[in-house]
């Protein structure tokens, strides 16, 4: 007789394994707060760092999904008795997460407008046929763009453009040269989005702990000639580092007529492209003189975003957005902003930076900013956010500063720059995660380019940090 499969088998199989990893991160959190204090931790900071533990455990293994788990720890922040309901509730509704909506906003009409059309067949139509030139085309396009629209919804805006590319060159999934390089071009120049404060939540978010944490302030302007300067090297590095990982398979794209074809088409720009530009840049104008009206970045994009759905601009609808807004993004990068000030105002992070960083107190300004540089790449590894990391490392390094008085901006300058790079694992970031499950590279394809990546960027930045910090004043 024929045995029958029991169909709810995997699933209870499923559940069974879910409530062996929730007991087992639960039985983690127990234990190290067994573990005999070190000396310089509060009782209050080692539950600070047993709950991080929990949080990054929970996060990588995935029994919930990351929005569900990052507001379930944000309840037991108060319940575990770590920080008050006002302050959590404080830190985890702040600029950023309002300036993540506002950038999916930008990012949706950028679509709507048809301008992201125009600029892919303009891009093709550019690189006269050859595949290694359309790459660096097309990640100085994404590198421009995630100056103005922040990294998530700018990949979630070039990826498809490549996607069709990709198909129209029968290029197959795992094994073209051609499509590893152009998605994890693309992700490079989406993530490498420190042209401007605006380019990722990562920024917006760092600049305010910054202040929170030292006083310190840095413009608009100011910020972005670091950004520009590095961003301007880095493409062409990153690039040339992708040709040699993946050189593409074939010499010349296929179906170029049609891409002048459609362009030919498009004729002159509509009216709909024209109101977009000039939003954008009257947005732009407000971002680079903010020192004079006062107005902060993350203010200055809400206004522009809502300008979107004005009569008379009309660039966005209600039905434009639904199921567009990565919401799980936006509430698990404010979250984790919660639990960096958890790790501050318990002593846990000023610990950190004592065992981890005060041995080098007295080591040269390079070697300093190389270490913070390499901190950052490999905090990745440890906290799979980028979001996380940050807000875990700036009071980190504020502690440093104070404690060994070294220049707090020669700790922030460098991490900043680096630290939206996750490009050592693809389940790293939110971001790479976004072009994974079209299969076009494998875990060993990212980390190949991305170990070259890292170490590309990390001279870059020191050298431009080093370069220029001084004159302006910022070191």
């Amino acid at each position: 007789m024929t045995k029958t499969k029991n169909p709810a088998a995997p699933a209870q199989a499923g559940s069974a394994k879910q409530i062996l990893l929730i007991l087992g991160i639960v039985a983690v959190y127990f234990i190290i707060l067994l573990l005999p204090t070190p000396g310089g931790l509060s009782e209050e900071g080692k539950k600070a760092i047993a709950f991080m533990v929990c949080v990054m455990l929970t996060w990588m293994t995935q029994i919930f999904p990351l929005h569900v788990s990052s507001v379930l720890f944000l309840f037991l922040i108060p319940i575990l008795k770590l920080n008050s309901p006002a302050e959590v509730a404080t830190k985890f509704a702040g600029d950023t997460i309002f300036f993540m909506f506002a950038s999916f906003l930008l990012a949706i009409a950028l679509e709507t407008s048809g301008l992201a059309n125009r600029l892919a067949l303009k891009m093709s139509a550019m690189s006269k046929g050859n595949p290694k030139t359309l790459i660096l085309l097309i990640m100085t396009a994404t590198a421009l763009v995630s100056c103005v629209i922040s990294n998530v919804p700018c990949c979630a805006a070039f990826l498809p453009i490549v996607l069709t590319l990709c198909k129209k060159n029968n290029c197959l999934r795992g094994s073209s040269n051609f499509g590893k390089a152009a998605i994890i071009g693309v992700i490079y120049a989406s993530m490498f989005a420190n042209g401007t404060p605006a380019g990722t939540p990562i920024n917006i978010a760092g600049l305010s702990l910054l202040e929170e944490y030292t006083g310190l302030t840095i413009s608009f302007g100011g910020f972005s000639l670091f950004g520009m300067i590095i961003s301007i090297v880095s493409v062409p590095v990153l690039w040339l580092i992708l040709m040699l990982v993946f050189p593409p398979e074939f010499k010349k794209l296929a179906g170029m007529e049609e891409y002048k074809k459609e362009l030919a088409e498009l004729g002159p720009m509509s009216g709909q492209e024209i109101k977009y530009l000039v939003v954008t840049v009257l947005m732009l104008a407000m971002w680079f003189t903010d020192k004079y009206h006062g107005l902060s970045t993350t203010a200055t994009t809400v206004i522009f975003g809502a300008a979107y759905f004005l009569p008379g601009v009309g660039l966005l609808k209600f039905d434009d957005i639904k199921g567009k807004i990565e919401w799980d993004i936006i509430i698990m990068t404010g979250a984790t902003i919660a639990f960096g000030a958890t790790m501050a105002s318990t002593g846990a992070a000023k610990w950190l930076a004592d065992i981890s960083l005060m041995p080098f107190a007295n080591a040269s300004p390079i070697f300093i900013m190389l270490l913070v540089s390499a901190v950052s790449m490999l905090s990745h590894l440890l906290i799979p956010s980028c979001p996380a990391a940050v807000a875990v490392m700036v009071p980190v390094l504020a502690a440093f500063s104070q404690q060994s008085g070294i220049n707090a901006m020669l700790l922030f300058l460098p991490l900043i720059y680096t630290i939206s790079n996750s490009w050592l694992l693809p389940f790293a970031d939110p971001l790479p995660m976004m072009c994974w499950p079209e299969k076009y590279f494998s875990t060993k394809d990212f980390f190949k380019a991305g170990i070259l990546a890292h170490a590309a960027n990390t001279v870059i930045v020191v050298v431009t940090v080093m370069l220029i910090g001084k004159p302006l004043g910022y070191i």
